[in-house]
């Protein structure tokens, strides 16, 4: 038996969104890299990379409050700051003048990619905790995490109505 498309929808909408901006973010960074110049001068070339600091800043101080506290919310912060830190990497690489160039790629390859690493890993440790934390029930607990699905509101209700046969997608 099919499930009403009312409680079909939530998962719908998010794949055509994820799926759509892929292509539409395919198409634009097609067009940029042939219609960028090779050369340009920014304004607030300043603000822009200490802004991209002061957010690795927070992001790294909020990691070291979620591990302190033991929260959860570790796993945003910290798969975040990682993100960051290969944001930065890249750009101090990819933006560096002449007599910069080697500095930045010293920096990349062992700080703040290693850095980024370890946040991965950090991440995916907590990841794991929480998979088998109290949280989940028992047929999920000790389960790789790359096959444990995320339960959404309309498979909740049918679990408390009874098995449906048609809940796979």
């Amino acid at each position: 038996m099919a499930l009403p498309l009312h409680l079909r929808l939530p998962r719908d909408p998010l794949l055509t969104l994820l799926a759509s901006a892929a292509v539409l973010e395919t198409g634009w960074t097609i067009y940029l890299g042939w219609r960028l110049p090779r050369h340009y001068v920014a304004n607030h070339w300043d603000l822009a990379w200490v802004g991209l600091d002061v957010a690795q800043i927070i992001l790294l101080l909020l990691s070291a409050w979620a591990a302190w506290r033991g929260r959860a919310l570790l796993i945003l912060f910290a798969s975040s700051a990682g993100t960051l830190l290969l944001l930065d990497a890249w750009f101090d690489v990819t933006t560096a003048r002449n007599g910069g160039f080697m500095e930045s790629l010293v920096l990349a390859v062992f700080l703040e990619v290693p850095s980024a690493i370890a946040l991965f890993w950090i991440t995916w440790r907590s990841v794991k905790e929480l998979s088998n934390s109290m949280f989940v029930t028992d047929d999920v607990r000790g389960m790789p995490i790359r096959k444990i699905r995320l339960i959404r509101r309309f498979e909740r209700a049918m679990e408390q109505e009874g098995p449906a046969s048609d809940t796979e997608h």
